[in-house]
């Protein structure tokens, strides 16, 4: 059987002779949705293209032949768009680039899935669609990927990455990255207008004219597919777990911490010691110490007793920076979080913040955020199972 190479879509040209770079492989411990639907454009390699040009004879292939030898070569594995995968038929040595995907998706987490996914399980259901792109090759029975429809473009952010790739994502799955917050909450608030990311920064294969926030991370493709396995994994527990290798922890540390993304830093950690340095377990904060702290150039506020830290994220804030320091220092700010913050999106940025309990003594004389309005039960019983095992 031919051996299958799998590689990143970075490749050069240099004097005729293609060199690519290896892509990361499947990871121990994580749930790949199932391939429904794979596209992939066919090129002869370097090698195969001198040749037939030598012989000055075009190349003919039938779709069917180059189907059977990917299914053959990926069952079982787990492909990326933009990958390349290496196939012979016929003794030609061809390239196949893998240009979409269409995965089966939880209606669970669909709010968090694109409807063109970037990546998945080959299955024995799987169906590919092969097609030439134009070069020195003809497929006989070509197809495309059918097209589905495509998401709101009110939904997507644009994401480049440091090697140029282009992911289109969901605002909500970026929602826990404190330093795209801009784009995420783009249109709303201070952020009303769209942030604008020039045309050279962005990846060449990302849209320019459909309204959406585009931005660029100073993170790799392979790393910052990781972080989004791991975001979605945060999102749905019950459905979707991830597993950390050692050889990762540097990379995601590094991409947590240009992120914004306190949970990926706390995961990278060796033993949770990053949650378990800020969090007080050894004794309560006392109310004097947090008006102390609130006093110079600290922002502490108090959450049906619990205390969050959230100085790093005042600057942020979709509001602005000056309603919480208006409003909710020195009291229980639990009513106004129920009525600003009542979404599952805002339950994720809590643990970010939180350093400790309010001293018992100190709940008692605790001033309310509205005199005579408490937050409601249900709201009560909501918060406190989300953060129970804290």
């Amino acid at each position: 059987m031919p051996m299958l190479h799998h590689y990143c879509c970075e490749f050069h040209l240099e004097e005729t002779v293609m060199k690519a770079t290896c892509c990361s492989r499947p990871h121990i411990g994580i749930n790949y949705e199932s391939l429904v639907m794979v596209g992939v454009e066919v090129f002869p390699t370097s090698s195969s293209r001198a040749a037939l040009n030598k012989e000055r004879s075009l190349l003919t292939i039938d779709a069917k032949d180059i189907i059977s030898e990917l299914m053959a070569n990926t069952y079982q594995s787990v492909i990326t768009v933009t990958e390349l995968v290496v196939i012979y038929v016929n003794k030609v040595e061809l390239i196949c680039r893998i240009y979409g995907v269409r995965t089966e998706t939880n209606e669970q987490s669909r709010d968090v899935a694109m409807e063109d996914s970037h990546r998945g399980k080959v299955t024995i259901h799987t169906q590919f669609f092969a097609c030439s792109d134009g070069s020195d090759i003809t497929i006989s029975g070509a197809e495309r990927l059918p097209d589905t429809g495509c998401v709101s473009t009110q939904d997507v952010i644009h994401v480049t990455t440091s090697d140029g790739e282009w992911f289109p994502v969901k605002r909500v799955l970026l929602a826990p990255c404190l330093k795209l917050t801009k784009y995420v909450q783009s249109g709303k608030g201070k952020y009303k207008d769209v942030p604008v990311l020039p045309l050279e920064d962005r990846s060449i294969d990302a849209p320019s004219d459909d309204g959406c926030p585009h931005c660029k991370v100073d993170i790799d493709c392979c790393t910052f597919d990781r972080v989004l396995l791991f975001i979605i994994a945060l999102l749905y527990p019950e459905e979707r777990t991830f597993t950390l290798g050692i050889d990762e922890v540097n990379s995601l540390s590094n991409a947590a911490d240009h992120l914004g993304l306190q949970a990926l830093a706390d995961f990278c950690a060796e033993t949770a010691s990053s949650f378990d340095a800020r969090v007080r377990n050894d004794r309560f904060i006392r109310f004097t110490e947090i008006q102390q702290r609130n006093s110079g150039s600290e922002i502490l506020i108090i959450l049906d007793g619990m205390v969050f830290d959230i100085t790093r994220w005042l600057d942020e804030h979709p509001g602005g920076a000056f309603i919480i320091p208006a409003q909710a220092l020195n009291i229980d700010c639990t009513v106004f979080f129920e009525m600003y913050h009542v979404s599952r999106q805002s339950f994720l940025y809590l643990k970010q913040f939180y350093i400790g309990e309010l001293h018992p003594e100190d709940k008692t004389s605790l001033r309310s955020s509205a005199e005579g309005v408490s937050a409601s039960e249900a709201f009560l019983q909501l918060l406190r199972k989300y953060t129970a095992d804290w």
